[in-house]
């Protein structure tokens, strides 16, 4: 469990099955990648571990990964990280930077009317 947590993971309270503890979590592939090797030299081989995906989480250490790549994200011009706005009968393509300027509603106030229910 303390792996777990290094590794920058969550995990359930463990069960214990015949004689075999599970402990069901989710963690960043990232820092998963090469866990069974390690969960194998320090079990002798009796431990196993299996990974599933479940989906997207936000990144644990973004501007990490963002110098470790040089990610730009204007830098892919097919899958670019503009929004399409609609107006009038036709649509038109805004900056991430300048999508606030565009917006009819306060996300602010929707993200904190929903997240009080």
């Amino acid at each position: 469990m303390s792996d777990i947590q290094r590794l920058n993971g969550s995990f359930e309270m463990p069960q214990s099955i015949n004689n075999k503890s599970i402990i069901t979590g989710r963690g960043p592939v990232a820092t998963f990648m090469d866990y069974q090797l390690e969960l194998i030299s320090f079990t002798k081989g009796t431990g196993k571990i299996s990974l599933n995906f479940d989906g997207y989480d936000e990144c644990h250490n973004l501007e990490e990964v963002i110098e470790k790549y040089n990610y730009n994200k204007d830098a892919d011009e097919e899958f670019t990280s503009n929004s399409i706005f609609c107006s009038k009968g036709t649509s038109y393509s805004v900056k991430g930077s300048e999508i606030k300027e565009y917006m009819h509603i306060d996300v602010e106030e929707l993200i904190n009317k929903y997240l009080k229910k």
